[in-house]
């Protein structure tokens, strides 16, 4: 599961990673990011048993936020990091691993495109160089907003997102783009009777048609419903579901099961003990609910994704502030289901894990060339001399990173020459031999450079 904390970490919030067992037992638990805010939103397994963490973060990159992949391997240890996106703020939501071992990731973007806000597309190779980036624009209408939330294979040549799309004037309405391996978008789609329409998820279906789960105001103007849209395999629908209650409820994630039933997962307070319940879904093949029972506690739950094992289990996972159940604010809340349960026979069992995980800092591995850094000698053996050019009225500090993203000295101050260039000594001391990355800030904490430093 990836998501975010503020209860350890480098800065004021962090990927957050936690890896369990079959049985729900943890296994480890890990953070990742800098020293500002880092939001996690989606994970992929990728073929080297390690895992892509996405979401945003505005410790590093080029704007206020940018695109945040992290990759680790299969134990959560940090390998590599990447962000995207230009001056502007820029959001990663969904990863996918390719057959050729790169991503593909949709997210919203406000660097690119109509600058109002539109579905941000990228393809990488392997190891998170960006093959191609796209700004999904409409030039049907002057002003719109558009976000992708959520994407998944449809072939490895052509991808599905679904999102949302809002016109200056008019509803908003679940957005399906069908965009293909050369970032050529193929086909735009949107979906909504009346009011509005909200596309959270996307997952295939056995027939290849696709499957989204979002929310509604269809029914009642002001308090949405979840909705359930089955689309043929070229987006065309073939029918839509709006499950109505006296409460606000928002639909999050549903996957087709092996059976053909459907499985998802939404927050509702419209059902549970308390404010807001996870509600956890059981719909036949035509839309139809089975069951759709809630779970949590007196206080708040949130119910965010959903995955089925290969045994048929299917577990949910979300956040709950119950008394009981979190040791904090809120915590990490996950429901499992087992293949061979009743229908409305669905024993919840309450398991708490206090941890105390720590976080491993990133360091970003594309430089940034104004300002010039330079390094003297390198490869280092005994000393070396960091000589930075930049502004001459400026003060600049270096943190310094090993290989595993462990900072080993922070913020220690460079002399300025007063010719525009700022200069430190690095000695070698204890430091074993490997790869460094020196980190260049400015009086403000904002990193503006760096480098790399060889120790022999």
């Amino acid at each position: 599961m990836i998501g975010t904390s503020n209860s350890f970490g480098c800065g004021n919030t962090d990927f957050y990673a936690v890896k369990i067992d079959s049985l729900g037992r943890h296994e480890w638990s890990k953070s990742y990011g800098g020293i500002e805010n880092e939001e996690g939103f989606s994970v992929t397994q990728t073929f080297d048993k390690g895992y892509a963490f996405l979401g945003f973060t505005d410790s590093y990159g080029a704007g206020g936020y940018d695109v945040y992949l992290v990759k680790t391997d299969s134990m959560g240890n940090f390998q590599w990091q990447r962000t995207y996106g230009g001056s502007d703020w820029d959001f990663g939501y969904s990863i996918q691993q390719l057959s050729d071992s790169g991503f593909i990731m949709c997210g919203l973007t406000y660097s690119y495109g109509s600058g109002n806000g539109n579905v941000y597309v990228i393809r990488t190779d392997k190891i998170g160089n960006a093959l191609w980036t796209t700004a999904v624009v409409d030039t049907n209408y002057y002003e719109y907003y558009s976000v992708g939330n959520s994407i998944c294979v449809e072939k490895d040549f052509l991808y599905a997102i679904v999102g949302n799309f809002s016109p200056k004037e008019g509803d908003t309405n679940a957005y399906v783009v069908l965009i293909n391996n050369k970032g050529i978008v193929k086909k735009t789609t949107t979906y909504g009777i009346k009011n509005n329409h909200y596309g959270n998820s996307i997952n295939k279906t056995l027939d290849n048609g696709f499957i989204i789960f979002g929310a509604t105001d269809s029914a009642e103007l002001g308090k949405p419903d979840e909705m359930l849209l089955k689309l043929d395999s070229v987006g065309q629908m073939q029918w839509m579901q709006v499950y109505t209650s006296a409460g606000y409820s928002i639909g999050h994630d549903a996957m087709q099961s092996p059976d053909g039933s459907y499985v998802a997962i939404s927050t509702s307070n419209a059902y549970g003990i308390g404010g807001f319940a996870m509600r956890v879904w059981h719909i036949d093949a035509t839309g139809t609910p089975l069951c759709a029972p809630s779970h949590g506690g007196k206080g708040a739950q949130q119910g965010n994704s959903l995955t089925i094992a290969g045994n048929g289990n299917v577990a949910f996972a979300g956040a709950s502030n119950s008394p009981g159940f979190t040791e904090g604010l809120y915590d990490i809340m996950l429901v499992q289901w087992k293949s061979d349960s009743l229908i409305n026979t669905y024993p919840f069992t309450i398991k708490n894990f206090y941890d105390t995980c720590f976080c491993t800092l990133g360091v970003e591995s594309q430089d940034i060339i104004h300002p010039e850094v330079r390094i003297f000698p390198n490869p280092v053996s005994s000393s070396a001399t960091l000589l930075v050019q930049g502004d001459m009225g400026e003060d600049y500090f270096f943190n310094l990173y090993n290989e595993q993203g462990e900072c080993i000295l922070y913020r220690t101050p460079l002399q300025s020459t007063n010719r525009g260039q700022s200069i430190a000594h690095i000695e070698r001391s204890n430091l074993p031999p490997g790869i460094y990355i020196c980190e260049i800030l400015n009086g403000t904490g904002t990193k503006v450079a760096s480098g790399k430093i060889i120790m022999q």
